[in-house]
């Protein structure tokens, strides 16, 4: 499902150690409402359970993977 945006959030949580902490930690959905992603997309991203980058891109690139 990755699209140009939400490449946009991986590598900024990449590139960024405090970026990054938001999306891990709590406070994904203020970056994704300021990304303006479509419904599906918004949703995919809320929805993924991952405590590491890797996992959270992995769970984008392959939803059908649960990640924990």
């Amino acid at each position: 499902m990755p699209t140009r945006r939400i490449d946009e959030l991986v590598w900024a949580a990449l590139t960024d150690p405090t970026f990054r902490d938001q999306v891990l930690n709590g406070h994904r959905r203020e970056i994704v409402d300021a990304l303006c992603l479509p419904e599906a997309e918004r949703q995919a991203v809320l929805s993924v359970k991952a405590d590491t980058l890797e996992a959270f891109a992995g769970a984008l690139c392959h939803p059908r993977i649960a990640t924990h």
